[in-house]
């Protein structure tokens, strides 16, 4: 079982030659080794994008460490906010790993003197980093989500329960591993590998939306 779909030329060669059972998860790709179970990382950064602008917002900031999956949501959000002819999001990428120094950090990026508008909301590639943004916004007094709004990505435990509540994108792991030993369970007891064409499972993901994420207009009477 892998993570991701991002493997190198020799990698995708040698075990595509050792004829065993490979399992690509939490990503998806149209040319997997063998079976991929997961969601669209493209697909999650244009909902959010779509989501945002329906809800009034129009300065936006990404904040994002240098993971590649990550990153890719961030820039399928940025060309989805292209094609709805919105302005181009600050964009700030520091080295992983995601935390919560981190996020506060990439924060007092966004909002350096001398930076263009302030965002309006923040969109961060990790509940981690969102964190880190809500403890840095509190810091200064900024009021979450009057005067700065706060997404996040992958539903962390924490993300009900920190204050003001954490709205992120919530993927189901559990329904990744149970697709993927079905899937496992399937082979074993069917066709050999070799005889059967590659398995494709989408198992979607869901925008959750909490206290640090408001509609633009309500924010006029908060």
């Amino acid at each position: 079982m892998l993570a991701g779909t991002s493997h190198s030329e020799a990698t995708v060669e040698r075990l595509s030659k050792a004829r065993i059972p490979v399992v690509e998860i939490w990503d998806l790709t149209d040319k997997p080794i063998d079976i991929v179970i997961g969601f669209s990382h493209e697909e999650v950064g244009a909902a959010v994008a779509r989501h945002l602008l329906e809800k009034g917002y129009r300065i936006f900031g990404i904040a994002s460490v240098d993971d590649p999956r990550g990153l890719r949501r961030c820039e399928a959000f940025g060309r989805e906010l292209t094609k709805h002819r919105a302005a181009k999001p600050a964009f700030e990428v520091l080295p992983a790993p995601a935390t919560l120094q981190t996020g506060r950090e990439a924060l007092s990026r966004l909002l350096a003197p001398g930076k263009r508008a302030a965002p309006e909301v923040v969109v961060c590639n990790s509940d981690t980093l969102a964190q880190g943004v809500l403890a840095e916004a509190a810091s200064r007094g900024m009021s979450v989500p009057r005067e700065l709004t706060v997404m996040g990505f992958g539903d962390l435990t924490s993300a009900a329960h920190v204050f003001p509540s954490l709205s992120t994108v919530r993927v189901d792991g559990a329904k990744i591993g149970s697709e993927a030993a079905k899937a496992l369970l399937e082979m074993f007891g069917g066709e050999a590998a070799g005889n059967r064409g590659a398995v494709r499972v989408d198992t979607g993901f869901e925008i959750v939306v909490r206290e640090s994420l408001a509609v633009l207009l309500a924010r006029l009477f908060y």
